[in-house]
């Protein structure tokens, strides 16, 4: 008989495991949480159905003892806790005196209404050893009971009732049948002080027994609100809200790159600009020649090139026509900015010519391009006289 009932279990929990073979990742490990909290009204149940009571104490032994109803209420707090509340209860049958569950009233026992409102906590044990599942068929459920135990009897002619606290446990077994539907089979007991259910020792009634209620009902769970769980790995990322369209953001992030590549083009420029060497004014007056540098883009001459200016004009013939022409070179700039340049280039060293005492009337003002051709040495001024 043990051997019958080792090899029983072991089939229904060999069946049990069996359903984890599509709860595995690509490496064949069983996949388990974290899982994401869900909201309050999400992963509720309820259940109705109907089975038989049972009474067992120190001296009777167990037969059936009436109908059972059982209704509850409870939410999954986790894939694998949860708990309820509910009743179960109606009718229960015990003769004190021969020690048996029975159906009916008799000369000798009582028939007896019992109700038990209480609450569980549960387990489902193989979403904790193989994770969670949504579509496993079979979930052993095992859970932990206390509440109000209330026993009405008849004692002679009289109909009186009793009530203790009670403690049990049990297995719910759920059976899926779909997303919101499930067949259950509660399997549970309930411990209570035995004075509650009269036990006898020969015609001497004993109070300090224990007496127990199982109890075994079937019916329909159904679920309330969402019923799966996600893990932490699915979570969708919340979306950010920008101030902008997706068109307005890639063309920021174009005008962006522009912005850089052009930054990198001027820093570029200007180390460059700073090891060529300086742009020159060239004045030619008879035999004489002279060519004065200016910076890139500037238009007035550093104190060492003012300085070999106003060595050059010492030299020249006082009262004789002068030409100034101000160049510039292309390859820099725009046209009309290089126009300005080689005008304002000419401009000022005319104006340096009449501070060291030549005559404005004598001096005549030109502007061409690349003087010397395209490159920097074109960024000069001519003096013919």
């Amino acid at each position: 008989m043990y051997s019958n009932s080792v090899a029983i279990a072991l089939m229904t929990f060999s069946a049990a495991f069996a359903q984890e073979n599509n709860n595995r990742d690509e490496n064949g490990n069983i996949v388990r949480g974290p899982y994401e909290t869900n909201s309050f009204g999400d992963n509720w149940f309820f259940g109705v159905g109907a089975g038989a009571n049972a009474i067992l104490n120190a001296n009777n032994n167990f037969g059936f003892g009436g109908l059972a109803a059982d209704v509850f209420l409870g939410k999954w707090f986790t894939p694998t806790v949860g708990a309820r509340v509910g009743y179960k209860g109606i009718k229960d049958s015990f003769d004190p005196k021969s020690g048996y569950t029975t159906t009916v009233g008799n000369g000798s026992g009582n028939f007896n209404q019992q109700h038990y409102v209480h609450g569980d906590l549960m387990w489902n044990i193989l979403n904790t050893i193989s994770g969670y599942k949504e579509t496993r068929v079979w979930d052993i459920i095992p859970y932990a009971s206390t509440g109000w135990v209330r026993m009405n009897y008849t004692s002679g002619k009289n109909r009186v009732h009793d009530n203790e606290w009670g403690l049990g446990a049990g297995i719910f077994n759920n059976f899926r049948l779909g997303d919101r539907i499930s067949l259950f089979v509660d399997l549970g007991v309930v411990s209570i002080r035995g004075a509650v259910i009269p036990t006898y020792k020969g015609n001497v009634l004993d109070s300090k027994t224990y007496s127990y209620l199982p109890s075994a009902t079937a019916g329909l769970k159904f679920n309330i609100g969402r019923t799966n769980w996600d893990r932490h790995s699915s979570i969708t990322p919340v979306p950010v809200v920008l101030p902008f369209t997706e068109a307005q953001y890639n063309a920021l992030k174009d005008a962006n790159a522009r912005l850089e590549a052009d930054k990198k083009a001027l820093a570029a420029e200007l180390e460059a600009a700073r090891n060529a060497a300086p742009d020159t004014v060239y004045v030619k007056a008879g035999n004489l020649k002279a060519a004065f540098y200016f910076d890139l883009g500037k238009s007035v001459l550093s104190q060492k090139e003012l300085n070999h200016l106003a060595d050059f004009a010492e030299q020249l013939a006082k009262g004789e026509k002068v030409t100034v022409t101000g160049s510039a070179d292309s390859g820099t700039g725009s046209k009309a900015i290089n126009e300005k340049l080689a005008s304002k280039r000419a401009k000022y060293v005319t104006d340096q010519l009449v501070k060291c005492g030549l005559s404005s009337d004598d001096i005549t003002v030109e502007t061409v391009f690349d003087i010397f051709g395209n490159n920097k040495k074109s960024r000069c001024a001519v003096v013919e006289q």
